[in-house]
């Protein structure tokens, strides 16, 4: 499934086997031409970059279906209807979404470390906005069970900043077709929308700890 660092650097996306790769290393040319991350005598600007990076990449490993399948729990005609449907067994509604943008932000602290010494610490912050238009779509018990129209387009951004000296440099900026249909998984019964509909989900007897 398609995750945020896939968005960005386009990892396990179709295209020409090791572009991922090319595209981090050259994000990591830019991040150390940029001045963020610093150096040393034993630590040239670009093996830093390298360095953030790669942790960064560790932590973007991160599926785009949870992060949309989150907001729709959230607020979402999908949600209206999930709870409909529970409440009402046999029910089957089908829900039309003309277009929405989900935004969705993350950062987290990396530490830049030369020879076992944390020399500085950056801050990773990623932006993403996921656009869907012509939604149409199957909610029956509580469950997001099929997807029948819609397409979608992810726009990522990630930027690294530091404190001293303040400055902030943009790593990658890329915008991508989502295909919902593989990326939802919606065999077995779909996808639970609702608390209940995933209690529903749990097999009975199962022991609960005290």
């Amino acid at each position: 499934m398609t995750t945020v660092r896939d968005i960005l650097f386009g990892e396990l996306l179709p295209g020409e086997a090791g572009a991922a790769a090319r595209e981090i290393e050259q994000a990591a040319e830019r991040l150390a031409g940029a001045g963020v991350v610093g150096e040393g005598p034993q630590a040239p600007p670009l093996a830093l970059a390298r360095a953030v990076l790669a942790k960064v990449t560790e932590l973007l490993d991160m599926e785009v279906s949870d992060l949309l399948v989150g907001a729709w729990r959230t607020r979402s005609a999908l949600l209206a209807a999930a709870r409909e449907t529970h409440a009402q067994p046999g029910l089957r509604r089908e829900v039309g979404i003309r277009g929405f943008t989900m935004p969705w932000e993350y950062e987290a602290d990396v530490d830049v470390v030369v020879d076992g010494r944390t020399v500085s610490t950056l801050t990773a912050a990623v932006t993403l906005r996921l656009t869907v238009t012509a939604l149409a779509a199957v909610v029956e018990a509580g469950r997001l069970t099929a997807l029948t129209a819609g397409d979608a387009v992810a726009h990522g951004e990630l930027r690294v900043r530091c404190s001293a000296p303040e400055a902030e440099h943009t790593v990658v900026e890329r915008e991508r077709p989502v295909d919902l249909h593989r990326e939802l998984r919606l065999g077995g019964g779909g996808v639970a929308l609702i608390d209940e509909a995933r209690a529903a989900e749990e097999p009975s007897g199962t022991a609960r700890p005290q």
